[in-house]
């Protein structure tokens, strides 16, 4: 799917050659969630930049989605730094990992940018760039920023609020989110069901699309897909209430957590 690669000139083609195999090796961790990539084509652009990343220490000082007609992924970095860096990086998982939902309106920003921020941890286990252990320290150290930004506002608030006041709490909390749905989907039905299988479903039916959607919209259609709905629910229950989700219960559920972050060898 990645059919474009715009890369700067002072890069050799040997080079080249491996930033692109690099980005169709995120594509291809996106791929196997559901055994399709969600998008026809995208094309990235990676582009000098001397902006330190969020990490401090990683490569790709940030990245952002354009989707319309076309989908375009930019990815601002230090192109300078080895390339094992950037297999170490999860910026790129990040934004590819917005193609899995549509495009939601900004009401919602904690959801598509909570969501992003939970598959990037996932698929950096799945795919071997990140062990289980690290993955899963990575993701509860951001729930720990997520309860420490602004407790007083719930959700919905953030979002409203904006990142420049509530960053930490508009990823996390989302990412909190989803991982609830997550475990709650496979503990139920006794792991026949997933957020990668109802995201399967999501796909067949809607994606890709340059349509914008509520976040209701979303996980109404969710839903839509289960026997019993969970998303709705979910969402009444954590979107309006200040605070961070509790997310203990979900996370002492070893077996389940141990299936979420699994390397796969296979997309099943």
């Amino acid at each position: 799917p990645v059919q474009y690669v715009v890369l700067p000139e002072t890069i050799s083609e040997q080079r080249a050659q491996r930033f692109r195999t690099w980005l169709c090796d995120v594509a291809g961790s996106v791929t196997s969630v559901y055994g399709r990539f969600p998008a026809p084509v995208v094309s990235v652009r990676l582009m000098p930049t001397g902006y330190r990343s969020w990490t401090q220490d990683g490569p790709v000082a940030f990245g952002r989605i354009r989707r319309g007609e076309n989908v375009r992924i930019d990815l601002y970095a230090d192109v300078e730094r080895p390339l094992p860096d950037f297999y170490g990086d999860w910026t790129a998982t990040h934004e590819f990992s917005h193609l899995l939902l549509p495009r939601l309106h900004s009401g919602h920003r904690w959801l598509a940018e909570g969501f992003a921020s939970y598959y990037q941890n996932v698929l950096m286990a799945r795919s071997g760039r990140y062990t289980p252990q690290y993955a899963l320290h990575m993701l509860t150290a951001g729930f720990g920023r997520g309860r420490a930004s602004r407790p007083d506002l719930s959700p919905n608030e953030a979002a409203r609020a904006g990142l420049r006041t509530a960053r930490y709490k508009i990823y996390w909390s989302g990412a909190a989110f989803f991982l609830l749905a997550d475990v709650e989907l496979r503990k139920r039905s006794g792991g026949r069901e997933s957020l990668d299988t109802v995201l399967d479903r999501l796909g067949q039916c809607c994606l890709p699309t340059s349509r914008r959607w509520s976040g209701e919209t979303l996980l109404s259609r969710l839903d839509s897909f289960l026997d019993e709905p969970l998303f709705e629910p979910l969402y009444e229950r954590v979107a309006d209430s200040p605070g961070f989700p509790d997310t203990a219960p979900a996370l002492a559920e070893q077996g389940i957590i141990d299936a979420i972050f699994a390397v796969r060898t296979s997309t099943h």
